[in-house]
């Protein structure tokens, strides 16, 4: 299995590096610190799983990175690293298209298993069984209110309390257009208001 790394800690890369290294059949063939490089790594180098950070260069765009890699045709798999593990970052990893969600604790066993289950076609999320709960609740309330790719990109951020201003402007849509997006949103889930949401 052909792994990029994305983390902008050199000292995890390395650790993690040597691990994947070690284990048979795997074999780390790039690596990147920031999204972009790991967007553009993925597209060049081909992986076939990117393990990536969910809070490179200091923001949430690990996140970001995923949507961007799984927007394409034939994508790598991609599996969040990170030490955050709260019910907002699962629920973006779910709605951007994530195979996976790993915690950093995790031992180096445990880590090149759960990446060989998600290249046999696994969803692996080694998470606390609260976080666990909510992944589900957003698979399932998603995956039954059928969502377009665009309401589920605008509902995770949504979920991480971005306002419709910011929401115009990190997807480069008018403000209108961000409105109509929450307002189908919001109908197709069946609630009246953010707050029922949250």
């Amino acid at each position: 299995m052909r792994v990029l790394l994305a983390d902008d800690h050199p000292a995890m890369r390395y650790g993690v590096k040597y691990l994947l290294d070690a284990a048979e059949g795997m074999e780390v063939v790039g690596e990147a610190e920031t999204a972009a490089g790991a967007v553009r790594l993925a597209r060049d180098l081909r992986p076939d799983l990117v393990l990536l950070d969910l809070r490179l260069e200091g923001e949430d765009s690990g996140i970001e990175a995923c949507r961007e890699i799984k927007a394409g045709k034939d994508t790598p798999l991609v599996v969040l690293f990170t030490a955050h593990t709260g019910a907002e970052d699962v629920a973006a990893a779910v709605l951007a298209g994530a195979d996976g969600y790993l915690h950093k604790g995790i031992g180096g066993e445990r880590l090149w298993e759960a990446l060989w289950r998600v290249g046999r076609g696994e969803k692996v999320w080694l998470l606390t069984t609260a976080d666990q709960e909510a992944r589900e609740r957003v698979e399932h309330v998603a995956g039954g209110a059928r969502l377009t790719p665009k309401e589920k990109e605008v509902l995770s951020l949504m979920l991480r309390r971005y306002t419709n201003a910011e929401i115009a402007s990190e997807l480069y849509v008018t403000l209108n257009t961000a409105k109509n997006h929450v307002s189908s949103i919001l109908r197709k889930l069946g609630l009246k208001s953010r707050r029922d949401l949250v």
